[in-house]
């Protein structure tokens, strides 16, 4: 024990040479608070964008959560709480939803938020110039659905779209399925309002940098740059007496010896942990783990590669070892794309997991055969990964499998950065690509709608009819619930075991160390990653 923490000293003190220089430009977030109320963290990646209609990644949802808000947010539950909405007034056939916004809710500018923000904004998710890779989240809007289709009468009419002012301060949506799910989608970030006007003035500056947007959320953006940024305490925020944090920190670091080299010295107060840190911390008071239902996978791009060898990688890498080895963080090697413990049978209160189980294993053999079959190609694909430096890992260990386990075929791995690697994915511009999925609403949809043709986050080329039929009933049929969770089911086995369209690796756990000062840090399993709204600093010495 005194050997272990005598090396996290060690490390401390030679990661904090080389890392004094770092931090942001802007000396802004390097003040400190007369209350202290100040939290400090880090982020893998840089944020592509914050315009809350065009993102499409992790890092600027959780970004976008503190500085906006939807009709209703993420409570510390997880169940949602209300946001610029104080009430929702349902219809007896609960297809048509009233919102009553907070006349206390203002952007940062001191305006009031208004019902329109609200449809501008979901209007602009539809439009064809600025479509939303998430659009399809509107889909239980009425007319929602036709107006994406291009074949549809009612394709690209806006003005169609089920929503209305009844006056500034009340928003009625007319649903054309009533989802249950459909409150919880409103505190995901493409439900976001924005001020029409304010977007306008901007042009193309809109959401590029701090000063050129309104926030209406607990924070506001003071500072951002491609090192990091910065939140501070709105004061124009309908609920910033809950509001205990000044500012929070943020800083872009790629690799996990200086995260935790950062943790150490105090200049961060959360710290993710690669396998060989875990085996150092796992007996430090600050450590913390747990599971998430987030998946990680290979996607393809079915265009280029053969299905026969798509199943033959699916079966060729050891999952068992890559999560035991390799991640040692609490993930869980998958056979399966949809993640366990996530949703339940509506009659029987089954884990969506129980009918099927393992899908798609590692047997070599198999994989082999699969490859016979393709014709014992000698060939190469490129596996695309962004630039952090635990992705490296990962590919080279996903190389090494697969160039053992399947004699002709080399992977190149392919390293971009992360805004890079988006463009590439937007474009479906590779071979093989490394690459996540979280929930953002708790149903199975959330998964198992990725893959419909043409889908905003598809981006394989996949389509197959009889799959998105299944999609499609299950989005509009909600009279036979359990019928309609079993067609999942077997919605999922289309995809892995006939269609190969991905190949599952493991469903993510989390291994971190956080500063036992860090008081009610809100970790979210779907939608936006974290809530700050009620995190504060406790008992911290200075």
């Amino acid at each position: 024990m005194k050997v272990k923490w005598f090396l996290l000293l060690v490390l401390s003190l030679i990661f904090s040479m080389l890392f004094s220089a770092c931090g942001f430009k802007d000396n802004e977030s390097t003040r400190t608070s007369s209350t202290g109320q100040i939290l400090n963290l880090l982020e893998a990646a840089e944020l592509p964008t914050m315009d809350s209609t065009q993102a499409d990644d992790s890092a600027s949802f959780s970004a976008m959560n503190q500085v906006f808000e939807g009709l209703f947010r993420l409570g510390p539950d997880n169940t949602p709480v209300p946001g610029v909405a104080k009430e929702v007034i349902k219809s007896e056939q609960g297809n048509v939803l009233t919102f009553i916004l907070n006349k206390d809710a203002n952007w940062s500018d001191g305006s009031p938020v208004t019902a329109n923000d609200f449809i501008y904004a979901w209007k602009k998710a539809l439009t064809s110039e600025t479509f939303s890779p998430y659009a399809y989240l509107m889909k239980p809007i009425k007319n929602a659905e036709a107006i994406m289709n291009e074949g549809d009468p009612l394709f690209g009419k806006i003005e169609k779209l089920g929503v209305k002012a009844v006056d500034n301060k009340t928003l009625e949506v007319t649903l054309e399925i009533p989802v249950p799910y459909f409150i919880s989608l409103t505190s995901f970030p493409t439900f976001f309002p924005q001020k029409q006007d304010f977007v306008k003035e901007k042009g193309s500056d809109y959401a590029l940098y701090a000063d050129k947007m309104l926030y209406n959320g607990p924070f506001l953006m003071s500072n951002w740059s491609t090192s990091g940024w910065t939140f501070k305490k709105n004061p124009e925020y309908w609920d910033k007496d809950v509001v205990k944090l000044d500012q929070i920190n943020y800083r872009v670091i790629k690799d996990s010896s200086a995260e935790t080299n950062l943790f150490e010295t105090g200049q961060a107060y959360r710290a993710g942990l690669s396998a060989e840190l875990v085996e150092l911390y796992k007996d430090h008071p600050d450590f913390v783990t747990y599971s998430e239902p987030t998946m990680w996978y290979l996607k393809f791009n079915v265009d280029r590669i053969p299905i026969q060898q798509r199943k033959a990688i699916q079966r060729a890498i050891n999952k068992e070892a890559f999560v035991t080895n390799l991640l040692n963080n609490g993930s869980l090697p998958a056979d399966y794309f949809f993640p366990s413990g996530f949703v339940n049978h509506p009659t029987t209160g089954e884990d969506f997991r129980n009918k099927y189980g393992n899908i798609v294993s590692y047997n070599v053999a198999e994989a082999r055969r699969y490859w016979q079959e393709a014709g014992s190609p000698t060939v190469t694909w490129d596996l695309l990964i962004n630039d952090r430096d635990e992705m490296k890992m990962v590919a080279e260990y996903i190389k090494n499998q697969l160039e053992t386990n399947l004699l002709g075929l080399t992977i190149n791995i392919n390293v971009q950065p992360f805004k890079q690697r988006l463009a590439l994915d937007d474009a479906i511009d590779y071979d093989i690509q490394f690459w996540g999925w979280g929930p953002d609403y708790q149903d199975p949809l959330t998964f198992m709608d990725l893959w419909v043709t043409n889908g905003g986050n598809n981006k394989t080329n996949y389509s197959n009819p009889v799959y998105d039929k299944i999609i499609r009933e299950a989005t509009s049929n909600l009279d036979d619930l359990s019928a309609r969770f079993e067609s999942l089911q077997d919605a999922e086995v289309i995809l892995l075991k006939e269609d190969a369209v991905i190949a599952p690796l493991y469903q993510r756990g989390r291994a971190v160390v956080q500063k036992h000062y860090v008081k009610d840090l809100i970790v979210h399993p779907f939608g936006p990653g974290y809530s700050f709204k009620w995190t504060y600093i406790k008992n911290k010495e200075f």
